[in-house]
């Protein structure tokens, strides 16, 4: 059931979501008390264009192949999947090791020395299922950055782990397991699915 969602058609609009686990007790006297559990997921709706049912049919099919909430599979969110900051094709690579939790990331590029270099609401992943989102700007100088990200580490990162910053691939799944495809006049189709993050 593991595959990639095939590109074309690409949506027409992305709805993104970060979702976050919150207990919150409101008192008799009005306050309220919240403690996180340090859990977040990204979860996105997404919505094709009109489909001619040649457009559709590959869509459809890699849908049903799912089976419901059953499958994971990779999907490269436009817009979202590269970075907005001026690196390129630079190699990126974790300094230390990093314990999961951690949130303040060293980076090593060879002697790159560069403003932007990535940029606040940039995703980003290590060597495990997670994306990352960048909390701001990071700048190299002499090789060397620090990274700051949203949530912690959900797993521990070795030192010289490579950073994935351009086609960041998120792992995820249906949000439920009923898929409707509507048609129209002339045999116009239109479908839009609801995605989680599977970690």
């Amino acid at each position: 059931m593991a595959g990639t969602l095939p590109t074309t058609p690409s949506f027409s609009t992305l709805n993104l979501r970060s979702n976050d686990s919150t207990q919150t007790t409101r008192t008799v006297n009005g306050r309220q008390i919240s403690r996180s559990n340090d859990t977040q997921f990204w979860s996105f709706t997404a919505s094709y264009p009109p489909m001619t049912r040649a457009q559709a049919g590959p869509i459809m099919a890699f849908i049903v192949s799912q089976r419901g909430q059953f499958g994971t599979f990779t999907v490269v969110l436009p817009e979202y999947g590269t970075t907005a900051g001026a690196l390129g094709s630079q190699t990126v690579t974790t300094t230390n090791s990093e314990n999961a939790g951690t949130k303040t990331i060293e980076l090593t590029s060879g002697s790159l020395t560069l403003t932007g270099a990535l940029k606040a609401g940039d995703l980003v992943k290590f060597n495990h299922n997670k994306v990352y989102m960048v909390m701001s700007d990071v700048d190299f100088t002499s090789g060397s950055a620090t990274m700051t990200i949203e949530p912690g580490l959900v797993a521990a990162v070795s030192s010289g782990v490579t950073l994935d910053y351009n086609d960041v691939e998120m792992t995820c799944r249906l949000s439920n397991d009923a898929q409707e495809f509507t048609t129209g006049l002339a045999n116009i189709m239109r479908y839009e699915l609801d995605v989680v993050e599977d970690l």
